[in-house]
């Protein structure tokens, strides 16, 4: 019994010698390395760029409407066409106006001689007055009855000039040259009853404006590059199309508003471009492509290495001992599939591409990644 004690006592010591080793190793053991995928910080020699959205406006717009009460008789433009200023688009039946005219000038004739009657009578009166042939209540009554004719006969000279010019807008020309929209009304409508009826519109399109936002920090840095470029250097304008075709013609900065909208943080900006081909059309959503002059030291790295949250940018560096580090950057412009970075990082520095499940300091392996030149989504 004894020999079977000492047996198993010394078969257990045996396997608890064997154990030992095995959990030393397992105590010393480190966790691995994370692999990750790293791309080099590379300096921007291109001018700074935004892409904003804007939108096209005529550079003049007139209403065409009835300035006198009447039946249209005839529409004389075709809807789209291009038309001179004085050209004319409707005619409004005259007939009526002519009367009233004849009607002004009749009164007008009647006035004029009751004036040259009242100022004879005043003229006797004035030489009776000097013989003291009649008294100066008379010569007074003679005198103010030929100054009221006098101003009865103004009156109808002015009325006769209002129904002149009332004669006149029977016919309808366009105030500015451009281009003719569709009619409001047709042949046979009753116009201008109670105020002017709109008849069509009319505008010019060549040049033509574009009026967009620029957020309050790239119109800053736009000053600012304005002040320090040579004052020959001007801003670069370009339109891409909704087609994905660039318009070829660049355009002028005008003005931007001095003011910052309170909801949106932006500046108001218009840019005027020529369009002699009328390609362009009030309305039309556009990409405008605003170059600054001269050139802002800045970075690019891939779009996936960004990471934004509430409190702003950053990207994950790797240090010369292979640590993971996150960085806060200012990057707010995307070209292409790269942001350009103008504060927090320097060219030749190291980023990772997916290090959002990084912690800060943690020891990375990298390994230099190929990079694609599709934009891809970057992390919010």
């Amino acid at each position: 019994m004894k020999d079977v004690v000492k047996g198993a006592l010394l078969a257990l010591a045996v396997l608890l010698q064997g154990c030992e080793p095995t959990e030393k190793t397992a105590e010393t053991q480190t966790p691995a390395v994370p692999k990750v995928d790293i791309a080099t910080v590379t300096p921007s020699t291109e001018p700074l760029t935004t892409r904003l959205t804007g939108r096209m406006e005529a550079y003049r717009t007139a209403e065409v409407r009835a300035r006198v009460e009447g039946i249209v008789e005839a529409r004389t433009y075709q809807e789209g066409q291009e038309v001179k200023a004085g050209t004319l688009l409707f005619r409004i039946d005259p007939a009526p106006l002519k009367a009233e005219l004849a009607a002004a000038e009749a009164e007008l004739a009647q006035a004029r001689a009751a004036a040259d009657a009242a100022e004879d009578i005043a003229k006797r009166s004035r030489q009776l007055m000097a013989d003291e042939s009649i008294s100066a209540q008379q010569y007074r009554k003679d005198f103010f009855t030929e100054k009221q004719a006098r101003a009865t006969q103004k009156a109808a000279e002015a009325k006769v000039q209002s129904a002149r010019l009332k004669l006149a807008y029977a016919n309808v020309t366009s105030p500015i040259a451009g281009r003719a929209r569709r009619a409001e009304v047709t042949e046979g409508a009753l116009v201008g009853q109670d105020e002017g009826t709109k008849l069509t519109t009319v505008e010019q399109i060549d040049p033509i404006y574009v009026n967009f936002a620029q957020p309050m920090a790239d119109s800053l840095a736009l000053r600012q590059s304005l002040q320090q470029a040579d004052k020959r250097e001007k801003p670069i304008l370009r339109l891409r199309l909704s087609n994905g075709s660039t318009y070829p013609l660049n355009g002028t900065l005008l003005f931007s508003d001095w003011a910052v909208d309170e909801k949106t943080d932006a500046v108001a900006m218009r840019a005027i471009f020529d369009n002699p081909d009328h390609l362009l059309l009030p309305g039309m959503y556009v990409q405008v492509e605003l170059q600054q002059p001269g050139q802002t030291q800045a970075v690019l790295i891939p779009q996936q290495a960004l990471t934004r949250t509430r409190e702003g940018a950053y990207t994950m560096v790797v240090d010369e001992t292979n640590h993971a580090h996150s960085r806060p950057i200012s990057a707010d412009t995307l070209e292409g599939s790269q942001w350009r970075v103008t504060d927090g990082l320097k060219a030749g520095e190291r980023v990772i591409l997916s290090g959002s499940a990084l912690k800060d300091g943690q020891a990375v392996e990298p390994k230099q990644a190929t990079l694609t030149t599709q934009p891809v989504a970057s992390k919010e």
